[in-house]
C-alpha cells in the first residue's frame, strides 16, 4: 500500500497550493490558520483536517511548537484501500460547505496514538505492516466519522444523480475530449442542472475537475518522466501545445518548463522525510 506517513515540527508557513494525493492533517500541539478554498480554520491540538487534490490551501503558523502529521494517499489508491463508500466519502465529496475539520475532543490522546503507530509502522518493516496501516486508517476514519458524521455522506443523499458514477467516470476519461452535453445527456437531465448538483457535492464543476484532474496529471508525469512537454500534453488532453502550457501556467503560475526544472533541482535526498 502507497500510504505515506510524514511528521513535522518546523513553523514553516506555506502559501497556496495544491497535491495530487489526498491528505490529512492531524496537529498534535501548537495550532496554524489553515485556508482551503479562501475559507479559514483555526486549527489547534487535536485538530484534523481532510484535503483532496482539488483543495487549494495554505498554512500560517500560530502558536509554538507547531508539531503535526501528514498522512499522503495517492488518488490512485483510494478505491483499493478501502470498499467502504460511506468513509471514503470524506476524501472525495467536498462540496461548497464543507467543514474540512474534525475537532477529537476528548479523543486527541487515541487519535495520537493512531498516528504514532502509524509512522512506526512505516518506518518498520514485515509482510503484514499493509494490512496494520490499513486496520489504523480505518480506526482514524471511523472514529472521526463517529464524531463529524456530517463530513461522512452517503453519494446517494447528495444529489437524485448517481454523483459517485459520474465520479468514477470522469476518473477514467479526464483526459480524452469531454462534453458536459453529451455526459448530461447520458444522465437525462440538462447541463446545467448536472453542473449545479456536481458542483453541489464535489465543490467544483465538471469541467473544473477535468481540467484539473490533467493538471494533476500533468505535474505527476513532469516530475516522473523523462516525456516532452508536447507528449505529456497530448497524454492530459491536449493536443494544443500552447493550449496546455497556457492552462498549466494558468493553474501553477509557472510554465511545465519550469516546474520541472525547478522541482527537479530542488528535490530533497530521498532520507529527507520533511513535509510541508
Amino acid at each position: 500500500m502507497s500510504i505515506d506517513i510524514r511528521y513535522n515540527d518546523q513553523p514553516t508557513p506555506h502559501g497556496m497550493h495544491t497535491h495530487t494525493y489526498y491528505e490529512m492533517l492531524y496537529v498534535v500541539s501548537g495550532s496554524a490558520v489553515i485556508t482551503v478554498r479562501s475559507r479559514d480554520f483555526v486549527c489547534g491540538p487535536g485538530s484534523l483536517i481532510f484535503l483532496n487534490p482539488f483543495d487549494e490551501h495554505a498554512s500560517r503558523p500560530l502558536d509554538l511548537p507547531y508539531k503535526r502529521y501528514y498522512l499522503l494517499l495517492p488518488t490512485t489508491e483510494l478505491k483499493a484501500f478501502h470498499n467502504d463508500v460511506l468513509l471514503l466519502s470524506v476524501f472525495r465529496f467536498h462540496g461548497e460547505q464543507f467543514p474540512y475539520v474534525v475537532e477529537t475532543g476528548s479523543l486527541k490522546p487515541r487519535f495520537d496514538s493512531y498516528f504514532s503507530m502509524l509512522m512506526e509502522t512505516r518506518s518498520g518493516a514485515g509482510p503484514l505492516s499493509d494490512v496494520r496501516m490499513e486496520a489504523l486508517m480505518t480506526l482514524i476514519l471511523t472514529d472521526a466519522q463517529s464524531l463529524r458524521p456530517d463530513m461522512f455522506t452517503p453519494p446517494n443523499q447528495l444529489s437524485f444523480l448517481p454523483v459517485q458514477d459520474i465520479l468514477s467516470e470522469l476518473d477514467a476519461t479526464f483526459c480524452s475530449d469531454f462534453s458536459l452535453s453529451a455526459l448530461a445527456s447520458k444522465y437525462h437531465v440538462s447541463p446545467g442542472c448536472l453542473s449545479s448538483h456536481f458542483r453541489r457535492a464535489v465543490g467544483i464543476s465538471p469541467m473544473q475537475y477535468i481540467t484539473q484532474s490533467r493538471m494533476q496529471r500533468a505535474r505527476l508525469l513532469l516530475l516522473n518522466s523523462e516525456l516532452s512537454i508536447a507528449s505529456i500534453a497530448g497524454q492530459c488532453g491536449y493536443p494544443d501545445v500552447s493550449n496546455f502550457v497556457r492552462r498549466f501556467r494558468l493553474q501553477f503560475r509557472e510554465t511545465p518548463l519550469q516546474y520541472r526544472q525547478k522541482r527537479i533541482s530542488s528535490r530533497p535526498h530521498p532520507e529527507d522525510k520533511s513535509a510541508e
